[in-house]
C-alpha cells in the first residue's frame, strides 16, 4: 500500500477533543448515497460511543468500522486533530483553527508541514465571492442564544427574581433544535403574560454581525416577543422608562460594521469596502454610541487583528466607572480569545459554560451562583455539538458535492494538477510540506504574534532597581525542567550574561508525566544586561514549552 492511501478510500475520524464533541462531518445517510453512486468508494470509519450516529447505522449504509485509518488517501473529521493522531502523507479535511497564525494550534501546525500533510480547512471551502460553504454557523448561534437565555435565567433567580427564562434548559438536553424551538415559544408566551424584572427594562438583544451563526440566534430570539429596531433607535428607546411594553417583549437590534466605526475624516461617509481595506481609516464608536444602552450582546461577527475591538477592557472599565452601563450579558459565539472583545481570556466548557465578569476591576469568577450584577459571560467554543444531530446532517449534506473530488485528487501531483474543484483548492492550507500561496501570509503573522507576545512578557517581566541600583527579580519556571535539561540551559545562560542568581526552591516531578518547578532570584546592575538575560530566559522557555511568571 502506497504511503499516500489508496484514492478514493475515505476515513471518518472519531472525535476526541472533548466528551461533548458528538458531530460527525460525514452521516451514514452521505455514505450511503455516495457509495450507491459511486461504488468504488470506500469508506472506513472510527467506532465511537459518543457519536450521535451510532456505529451500526454506519455498518448499515456500507462504511467498514475500523481503528486504523492507515488506508485512507483522505480522512474528514470536524475539530482539531491531536498531533499523535497525524498520520504522515495523507490529506485531512477538519476545521484546523491555524488561518490567524492562532497560538495553540501552531505547534500542530509544524507537525502537518513536517509530516507533509494535504490539510483542507472547512472554514476557507468558499465560493468566488467569499461565501462559505460548508459550515456549521447557524447552529452555533442557536445553541449559543439557548443556553445563554437558560443561563440568565439562573443569573436572575440569584438576583432574588424568578423570570420565564428559568423554565428554560441547555441545547443538548434537547432531542433537535425543533424541541428547543418549542419550549422557547413557551417561554415567550411567559414574558408575554408575566414579563421580565422591571430594573432591567426594557430588556435589549443586540446581535453583532450578519452572516448564518447571527441568524442562528435571530431564529431562537424570534420564538420570544420581540421587536426589531434600529440601533440609532436606542437611547430614545431606553429613556422612554414608563413605556409598558418594555415589561412584556424584548428588543433586538443587529450592530454591523458601520455601527462600529466611523470614518476618521469627518467628511467622508462610512464606506463598507474602503473600511475592510484600509480599517486603519477609521476609528472605533460602538463603545460610545451605541454600548451604553444594550442589555446583552450576542457576538456572531468575524473579527482579525487589522481591525479595531468591539470593545476593549478600558472602553467597558470606563463606561462603568461613569455609571453608564446596562450591560449585564455576553454570550461571545465568536470566541477569539483576547480578539474582537478584548477580555475574553479563557474559553468555557458546555459543563460550565459561564463567568462572570467585572468591568470595574477586570477580575473573572467562575462561581456564577454567588448574588452578582457583574457580566455574566459565554464563551463556548464548540456550541454545534449542543444539536450534533440537526448540526451533522446540515453539515454533511453541504460537503457531500466535495467529497469525491477531494478523495479522489491526486496529492503527489503539482496543485494545479490534482484536478480539485475550485472551491476545495482555495481551502487547501498546506501541501508537500509547506504553505500554500494564499496561507503564506500565517508565517508572517505567527512571528508578528511571537513579537508582541514577547514584547508584552517582556513588559511584565522587568527588574526593578532598587536605592542602591541593585535590580532584582524572582521568577518561577514551571515544565519539563529535568529531562529536556532546560534548567541547565538556563543557568548556562545567566552565567553567560554574568548575573548573579540563586535558587530559592526546587520541586522535582517524579516522573515523566509530572513537571517540575523552580524560583530563581536574578540579581544585576546592568539595565542592558538585564533586558538581554530576559529575553534569554524568554527564548528558552518558547522552546522548551515551560511556564515563566514573576
Amino acid at each position: 500500500m502506497s504511503e499516500f492511501g489508496k484514492p478514493g478510500v475515505i476515513g471518518v475520524r472519531k472525535e476526541d477533543k472533548s466528551k461533548w464533541e458528538r458531530r460527525t462531518s460525514i452521516t451514514p445517510d452521505t455514505v450511503a448515497k455516495l457509495l450507491a453512486e459511486f461504488p468504488f468508494l470506500k469508506f472506513i470509519v472510527q467506532p465511537s460511543e459518543n457519536r450521535i450516529f451510532k456505529d451500526g447505522e454506519y455498518l448499515k449504509a456500507g462504511a467498514i468500522l475500523s481503528e486504523d485509518l492507515s488506508e485512507c488517501s483522505t480522512i474528514f473529521g470536524v475539530k482539531e486533530v491531536p498531533i499523535a493522531s497525524l498520520i504522515p502523507n495523507k490529506t485531512y479535511v477538519y476545521f484546523s483553527h491555524v488561518i490567524k497564525a492562532q497560538e495553540y494550534n501552531i505547534p500542530t501546525l509544524d507537525e502537518i508541514l513536517k509530516r507533509k500533510i494535504r490539510l483542507i480547512d472547512y472554514e476557507k471551502i468558499t465560493d468566488e465571492a467569499g461565501q462559505r460553504l460548508v459550515a456549521f454557523g447557524k447552529f452555533a448561534g442557536n445553541a449559543g442564544c439557548i443556553d445563554f437565555l437558560a443561563g440568565l435565567g439562573r443569573y436572575f433567580l440569584n438576583l432574588g427574581y424568578s423570570t420565564p427564562f428559568l423554565n428554560a434548559s441547555f441545547a443538548y438536553t434537547y432531542k433537535n433544535l425543533e424541541k428547543g424551538k418549542e419550549m422557547f415559544r413557551d417561554v415567550g408566551e411567559l414574558i408575554e403574560n408575566t414579563g421580565v424584572p422591571k430594573p432591567f427594562a426594557p430588556f435589549i438583544f443586540a446581535i453583532t454581525g450578519s452572516g448564518r451563526c447571527a441568524e442562528g440566534v435571530l431564529e431562537i430570539l424570534k420564538c420570544l416577543p420581540i421587536k426589531i429596531i434600529d440601533p440609532d433607535e436606542l437611547p430614545g428607546l431606553v429613556n422612554d422608562k414608563d413605556n409598558p411594553d418594555h415589561l412584556s417583549c424584548a428588543y433586538v437590534t443587529f450592530i454591523t460594521a458601520k455601527h462600529m466605526v466611523k470614518p476618521l475624516d469627518p467628511s467622508k461617509e462610512f464606506s463598507k469596502q474602503e473600511y475592510y481595506s484600509s480599517p486603519g481609516a477609521y476609528t472605533p464608536i460602538f463603545h460610545e454610541k451605541y454600548l451604553p444602552y444594550i442589555s446583552v450582546i450576542f457576538h456572531c461577527m468575524y473579527w482579525d487583528q487589522k481591525f479595531p475591538r468591539l470593545i476593549t477592557s478600558a472602553q467597558i472599565k470606563e463606561l462603568a466607572l461613569a455609571k453608564n452601563l446596562r450591560l449585564f450579558g455576553i454570550c461571545d459565539i465568536t470566541c477569539d480569545l483576547e480578539g474582537s472583545i478584548e477580555f475574553l481570556k479563557f474559553f468555557t466548557s458546555i459543563d460550565e459554560p459561564f463567568f462572570l465578569f467585572s468591568p470595574l476591576t477586570g477580575q473573572t469568577s467562575r462561581n456564577i451562583t454567588e448574588r452578582s450584577t457583574d457580566i455574566l459571560y459565554q464563551s463556548v467554543d464548540y456550541l454545534p455539538t449542543e444539536l450534533a444531530y440537526d448540526a451533522s446532517t446540515y453539515f454533511s449534506e453541504q460537503l457531500y458535492r466535495f467529497i469525491v473530488n477531494i478523495a479522489t485528487s491526486d496529492i503527489t501531483k503539482p496543485i494545479e494538477e490534482q484536478k480539485l474543484v475550485p472551491e476545495i483548492e482555495r481551502a487547501m492550507i498546506t501541501w508537500n510540506g509547506e504553505l500554500t500561496k494564499p496561507f503564506e501570509y500565517i508565517q508572517k503573522l505567527r512571528k508578528e504574534n511571537e513579537a508582541a507576545k514577547k514584547k508584552l512578557w517582556l513588559q511584565e517581566n522587568t527588574f526593578p532597581p532598587n536605592k542602591k541600583g541593585l535590580a532584582s527579580i524572582s521568577l518561577t519556571i514551571k515544565g519539563h525542567l529535568f529531562d529536556t535539561k532546560a534548567i541547565n540551559e538556563i543557568f548556562d545562560d545567566l552565567e553567560e550574561n554574568k548575573v548573579s542568581f540563586r535558587v530559592l526552591s526546587m520541586e522535582i516531578g517524579q516522573n515523566n508525566g509530572e513537571l517540575s518547578q523552580a524560583e530563581i532570584q536574578i540579581f544585576s546592575k546592568d539595565p542592558q544586561v538585564s533586558k538581554k538575560t530576559l529575553e534569554t530566559i524568554y527564548y528558552v522557555g518558547e522552546k522548551f514549552g515551560l511556564e515563566i511568571k514573576s
